[in-house]
């Protein structure tokens, strides 16, 4: 045994650290499991639901089963609508679902055309152009913010004036 232990061999060795794996220091992407629906239950609430439901007048009072049909229904149509704008967002080698791809899917899909006047298909224009900050448009004054709330002393050139106000409400300054 002490010629294994000299030997380094780390399977013969009984308090080695495992060897790991190059693949081990890489990071690991992991991709977000589905979340699980228990029977019954919806990833919404059943409440906000309901108070949606209860804003149309026209709809009269529901079951609380017809409330959960909605609610599930209403899953699988982002579900499918998400899927899809994912497809195409992968086409363009994206990870990120933009509108534009939401409104391709509602353009060229049949099932989604009923969404045509509220998704509009947008052409695609240029990037907008940032502001730049206009430092000499803005004149250069010797204020701190302190001064907006307290008030500065008039300068001596403003007290010498005379301001004449006329009849017509205009007004002018006399030195």
């Amino acid at each position: 045994m002490a010629d294994e232990e000299r030997s380094g061999n780390p399977d013969s060795m009984p308090d080695a650290p495992a060897v790991e794996d190059s693949n081990e220091t890489a990071p690991k992407v992991r991709k977000a499991a589905p979340p699980e629906r228990e029977l019954g239950k919806s990833s919404f609430p059943v409440s906000r639901v309901q108070k949606i439901l209860k804003a149309d007048k026209e709809l009269p009072m529901m079951a609380r089963e017809a409330t959960f049909l909605i609610s599930v229904a209403t899953e699988e149509f982002i579900k499918r609508m998400a899927e899809e704008s994912s497809i195409v967002a992968a086409r363009e080698k994206r990870v990120t679902i933009q509108y534009r791809d939401l409104a391709a899917v509602v353009r060229k899909g049949d099932k989604f055309l009923f969404l045509e006047e509220i998704i509009p298909f947008q052409a695609p224009s240029a990037p907008a152009k940032r502001k730049t900050k206009a430092k000499d448009g803005i004149p250069e004054t010797n204020t701190v913010i302190l001064d907006a709330f307290v008030g500065r002393a008039p300068s001596p050139e403003v007290a010498d004036e005379d301001i004449t106000m006329y009849e017509d409400g205009t007004m002018t300054t006399d030195p």
